[in-house]
Formats: structure tokens, C-alpha cells, sequence
């Protein structure tokens, strides 16, 4: 029975120690010495600027108003506003700008992100299509720097950096920040590779003739680029693209992104199975350790912390099981002290449970077909920009 105990116990220790540390580690060494760069050229492709937005009248005029400021050729940019189902004044407000690149699409019936995307694409003229959300700010060079790796015949999407312009306010936003740094870090070597599996919704670009038209019900920052790959194109990560967010402010809303994140997820890789046993052997290495066991993790420390208590009489195990009530016990201290500044030993801890216990949530609500394609914006984050009244 011990022996059992033990291999459960060093199982899930190493899955868990694998997923965290040597998956990044094989991924920059194959990327070191298989890997390359795409081609980048200084081009300036017509591209179509498509957003889906449901009631944004909050964020909008700012939104056009950055729009207005990207140095990009007048010439080879249309901006579309594709409408979910909007109730409150955001049409009113877009048409209010009086600009021949503006077009927008009104479409009555709210259907998510996806659905409204799929109708959008084809009504717009470009050759590439740049995805992004209403309460996302641009770099003026942000649209130069997307489009340069297209160049490369082989390069059918391409991500930006998303970075977060509260990250240092709140133990979630800080958390937040750093769980990006470790992300963008794996984005990387996976875009030397070609294989950047998912990218993020607010900044993605994709040539127009082949957008694959994904599932309504799958988040279009997971199907798009995993679609794109099985097509045998590559998908790249592009540093110098960048755009601005504000991180959630608060538990709850940082909670409910994650498990919606994380649903989709779960959600993604049962519709999208065909499409991810043709990524070819390192494609399906980097799904299962990179997200579909990285989703997992919850079970896993779970399993190390119950094993571990069941071994605690041997000296070894005694230490380790001190090590992790320890951490844990950080994290509920971080749960309380969320609002105090730069106190790391709490908000790394407390953040990293924050995202395991989510991904648990998460597969519960998958399995039970809980989860929706609709999604709301986190009211806060707008508060902490200044983009609404208080």
C-alpha cells in the first residue's frame, strides 16, 4: 500500500514539475536548434480592423478615437464594428465619428463573439484581417509591426504582446503580470517553431483567405490559430505588436475570466480533436503539456498534498509536506493582503492557487455543460482605466 502511496505521490509531483519547468525547457532547446525566425518585410497589406462588441458605449469613443492615431496608411485600413445584439448607445456613438474607413455592421440578434466574427469576415475588403476587442488600446506602430511577418508566404496568423497597465496595484493584476511573463516566454520558442497553438483575442491578425470560420461555440483565440496550423500554416508570436488591457482588479472577476478561459478550453479540445491530431507530433506535445495537463494541474497537487499526508511519518515526506502547507498557507494570507503593494511571498502564491482552483471549476462546469459563449467585461477594470463614471 505504501508503494502505491509513493507512486502516486512522485506521479503527480512530476507531471506537475514538468509541466511547469521542463516543458519551457525542451520547447527553448528544439527552438534553439530547429526552430527559426519568420521572414519580416516593411509591408502595408489593406487590413480590414474587425470588432466585435456588445453595448461598449463606455468604451468606444476612446477605442476610435486610438484607432484614429495608428500610423498605418489611410488607404489600406477599414475599421469595422460588427454590433452583438447591442441595446445601448454604442451605434450612436460610432456613427458620431464621421470617417469613410468606419463601416458597421448591426446585427439585432445577440450570438457571441464568434458567430458575430464568422458573419463580419466576409464583408470586409482586406487582405488581412486584424482581430481585436473594444476596450483594447493600440500602439501607433502596433499595425506595422503585426503585418511585417506576412511576408512570409507560410505565416497565416500572427498574435501580439497584450500587456497590462495596472499590473502593479493589486495582488490579482500582479499576478496577472507575471503569469503573462511566464506565458510570453513559452510564446516565444513556440513561434520559432511555427506552432504558437493559441494566441489572444484582442490582438491577432489573419490573412482573410484563411480564416476557418470556427465553431460559435469555441473561443476564436483557441480554434483560429489551431485551425491555421492544421491547414499547415504557421502561426507566430510578434513581441513588438502591442496593445494595452487593465488586469482584473478584483478576485471574483480574475476567478470567473480564468474559468471561462479554461472552459473554452476543455470545450476547444473535443470539437477541435480532428483538427489537433493533424499538428503532427510536437503540435500534440506542446496541446498536452503546454494546456490540456497544464488544466489539470488542480488534480494533481491534489493528489501530491493528500499522498503526502498519508506518507508524513517518513522524514523526507514530513519536510515536503511542511513545504506545501507553507505555500498554501501564503496564499490565504495573500487572499486577505490582495490589496497591499509588492508583497511577492503572497500574491505569487495566492495567484497561482487562484488559476489551479478556476481550471478545477472549469472542467466541472465542461463536464456539466455549464459554461456560455457569452461573456461580460469585467466593470472594474474599465473603473481602474478611468473609461466609465463611477
Amino acid at each position: 500500500m505504501e508503494h502505491l502511496i509513493k507512486t502516486i505521490f512522485w506521479f503527480s509531483l512530476g507531471v506537475t514539475a514538468f509541466i511547469y519547468f521542463v516543458y519551457p525547457l525542451i520547447i527553448y532547446i528544439i527552438a534553439k536548434t530547429r526552430g527559426c525566425k519568420p521572414k519580416k518585410e516593411d509591408i502595408t497589406p489593406f487590413v480590414s480592423l474587425i470588432i466585435a462588441l456588445h453595448n461598449e458605449q463606455d468604451v468606444i469613443g476612446g477605442k476610435i478615437d486610438n484607432l484614429f492615431h495608428l500610423d498605418y496608411p489611410k488607404d489600406k485600413l477599414e475599421i469595422i464594428f460588427a454590433l452583438d445584439g447591442c441595446t445601448d448607445r454604442t451605434k450612436e456613438i460610432i456613427l458620431g465619428h464621421k470617417d469613410a474607413r468606419i463601416k458597421v455592421l448591426d446585427f439585432k440578434e445577440r450570438a457571441g463573439k464568434v458567430a458575430t466574427l464568422n458573419k463580419a469576415v466576409p464583408e470586409a475588403q482586406g487582405e488581412i484581417l486584424f482581430l481585436s476587442d473594444a476596450n483594447t488600446i493600440l500602439r501607433n506602430n502596433t499595425l506595422f509591426e503585426l503585418v511585417h511577418s506576412f511576408a512570409d508566404e507560410k505565416v497565416g496568423c500572427v498574435c501580439g504582446k497584450l500587456t497590462y497597465t495596472t499590473a502593479d496595484k493589486t495582488s490579482v493584476s500582479k499576478g496577472e503580470n507575471l503569469y503573462w511573463k511566464y506565458e510570453n516566454f513559452i510564446k516565444k520558442y513556440e513561434s520559432r517553431l511555427g506552432k504558437l497553438l493559441i494566441t489572444n483575442g484582442s490582438i491577432q491578425a489573419v490573412r482573410k483567405e484563411l480564416y476557418p470560420f470556427p465553431d460559435p461555440e469555441v473561443a476564436d483565440d483557441f480554434s483560429i490559430p489551431i485551425l491555421i496550423l492544421a491547414k499547415g500554416y504557421k502561426v507566430v508570436y510578434e513581441p513588438r505588436a502591442v496593445v494595452f488591457e487593465v488586469a482584473t482588479q478584483s478576485v471574483k472577476e480574475e476567478f470567473n475570466q480564468k474559468v471561462r478561459i479554461v472552459a473554452q478550453g476543455f470545450k476547444a479540445a473535443i470539437k477541435l480533436r480532428k483538427a489537433l491530431f493533424r499538428l503532427g507530433p510536437l503540435g500534440l506535445f506542446e496541446f498536452v503539456f503546454h494546456k490540456l495537463l497544464r488544466w489539470c494541474v488542480s488534480f494533481f497537487l491534489t493528489m501530491t498534498f493528500l499522498s503526502n499526508i498519508l506518507l508524513i511519518d517518513n522524514g523526507f515526506y514530513a519536510v515536503f509536506f511542511f513545504l506545501q502547507a507553507f505555500f498554501y498557507g501564503l496564499a490565504i494570507i495573500g487572499l486577505f493582503l490582495r490589496h497591499k503593494r509588492k508583497i511577492k511571498i503572497f500574491y505569487i502564491p495566492f495567484y497561482f492557487c487562484l488559476v489551479n482552483f478556476a481550471a478545477m471549476i472549469a472542467l466541472y462546469r465542461s463536464l456539466r455543460n455549464q459554461q456560455t459563449r457569452m461573456w461580460e467585461k469585467a466593470l472594474t477594470t474599465r473603473q481602474a482605466a478611468g473609461m466609465v463614471k463611477k
